[in-house]
């Protein structure tokens, strides 16, 4: 990359000599008689041929210059490429002198007249602030990472303490800046102090590990490592038993249960966490448990192939109590509902055609929701919380219906007691069944019978009587 880098700018140093020898000999045949004329044009485009060089040579400057602090804070160099890139930069600060990283992040466009397309272009605004208002015998030069803006800062003396107080000011007078002519809201992570340089790349990731504490201060704009590293606490997390109950109303698609539990799993997280490493193992941990479940469920992980990061560096990335419960939401559980509702639907569909079927073939016998439920190795409240819902119907009135049905048919086509009948329909007596016949058809069995049922055999030997004593015509 360096290497590349200096050989096009070589090849723009000969390309530009090369222009140079092709214009002046040119323009001396077009001037010919005339020396003082063309002694001022070469003299001019000499001068503006200078002046280009001399800008574009420190534009590339500049960007070998960038491209070697991001390698810097990145851990690109080994201890003796850091002290000569450091040499080779320029201004790098003494060996003894305290150092610290500040990373520069903007919190959020929301609400201001920016929109995400401007973000590169506030972020070099903001490098521009920093550099105008921190004296540049204090800091290298600042650079663009990840959206963020970091920056190497150095004490003038040994005095650790003096330097963080300076840190301080520093801080308060970029965000005071920002906020005046951008109007915009940035937070800032610094590293620990420290004087060692090998120790750039750590303290780099100490200053976006500063950030982290976010969660826990809410509001709060700055963000100093040394003071995350005395709050920090906690053990080993361990699961909720409010995770449990997440997982088993997924698993049953109970969307608004499943919602609800989850906001309180994510504070219940965040609140016993106590340092980010926890809030990270925390994480980790519920996603391993709720892709566990999926497997156990039969969902397949390829909803997620899409995705450019894994899930575990997208889980870890996660900044506040929000972004965790929208990723979780939207990332895990949003797209595991959609194939469990479908699951679901064929699941449930074929669960209440074996319930319906056994009640149409067993109506004449001691069935009940117990029975059923433990033929089909069910909870009898979940069966019959689901032929309620999905038959708008309980199992008791489908059941009777049914009989009911039945009795229909025997009271029509049949000159069967209605005792006997009752007796078939597993009714403990007669009362019952005709309380309930005439509850569900609104007349008692006796009534239908005579109103929809065949003659009875008495007035059919009448009409019978009758045809026999009529007159024969010839």
């Amino acid at each position: 990359m360096i290497s590349g880098c200096l050989a096009s700018m070589m090849m723009g140093l000969l390309f530009m000599q090369k222009r140079m020898n092709e214009k002046v000999p040119c323009t001396r045949k077009q001037e010919e008689g005339k020396p003082d004329t063309v002694m001022a044009e070469q003299l001019r485009y000499l001068t503006d041929m200078k002046q280009r060089l001399e800008q574009q040579l420190d534009d590339q400057a500049a960007q070998l210059n960038r491209y070697f602090l991001k390698q810097l804070f990145l851990g690109g160099y080994t201890q003796p490429e850091l002290q000569t890139r450091l040499a080779a930069i320029g201004g790098a600060p003494d060996r003894q002198n305290p150092l610290a990283v500040m990373t520069y992040r903007i919190e959020s466009l929301e609400h201001t007249r920016f929109s995400e397309n401007d973000r590169e272009l506030l972020l070099f605004a903001i490098r521009n602030v920093i550099e105008e208002l921190i004296p540049s015998s204090s800091r290298l030069t600042p650079v663009s990472i990840e959206e963020k803006i970091v920056l190497l800062a150095a004490g003038r003396d040994q005095d650790h303490a003096a330097f963080r107080a300076m840190l301080d000011t520093w801080v308060d007078r970029v965000r005071t800046a920002v906020s005046e002519y951008l109007s915009l809201t940035i937070s800032v992570g610094v590293s620990s102090v420290f004087v060692d340089r090998m120790y750039i790349p750590a303290a780099y990731q100490e200053s976006l590990e500063a950030f982290k504490y976010r969660i826990w201060t809410h509001s709060q704009p700055v963000y100093y490592y040394e003071h995350t590293l005395a709050e920090s606490a906690g053990g080993y997390p361990l699961p909720h038993e409010l995770e449990q109950e997440w997982l088993e109303a997924v698993k049953h698609c109970e969307i608004e249960r499943a919602d609800n539990l989850l906001h309180q799993v994510v504070k219940e997280i965040v609140r016993n966490a106590g340092s980010p490493q926890m809030l990270e193992l925390s994480m980790v941990r519920l996603l391993f448990a709720f892709m566990e479940h999926m497997r156990q469920w039969g969902i397949l992980y390829d909803v997620w192939q899409n995705s450019r990061t894994s899930l575990i560096q997208q889980v870890i990335k996660l900044q506040s109590e929000a972004e965790i419960e929208c990723w979780f939401k939207q990332v895990l559980m949003d797209p595991c509902l959609t194939t469990l509702e479908g699951n679901m639907k064929s699941y449930k569909k074929n669960l209440l055609d074996q319930i319906v079927t056994m009640i149409r073939e067993e109506y004449d016998t001691d069935l009940s929701l117990e029975t059923v439920a433990a033929r089909l190795h069910y909870n009898p409240n979940y069966l019959s919380g689901l032929f309620n819902k999905e038959m708008n119907i309980t199992f008791s009135e489908y059941l009777a219906k049914q009989r009911h049905e039945m009795a229909r048919k025997w009271l029509i086509e049949t000159g069967l007691p209605v005792k006997e009948i009752a007796y078939k329909l597993q009714y403990k007596n007669s009362q019952n069944f005709i309380r309930s016949f005439r509850k569900g058809q609104g007349m008692t069995p006796g009534e239908f019978r005579m109103k929809y049922g065949r003659k009875p055999l008495f007035e059919e030997m009448g009409y019978l009587a009758e045809r026999t004593s009529e007159p024969v015509f010839e």
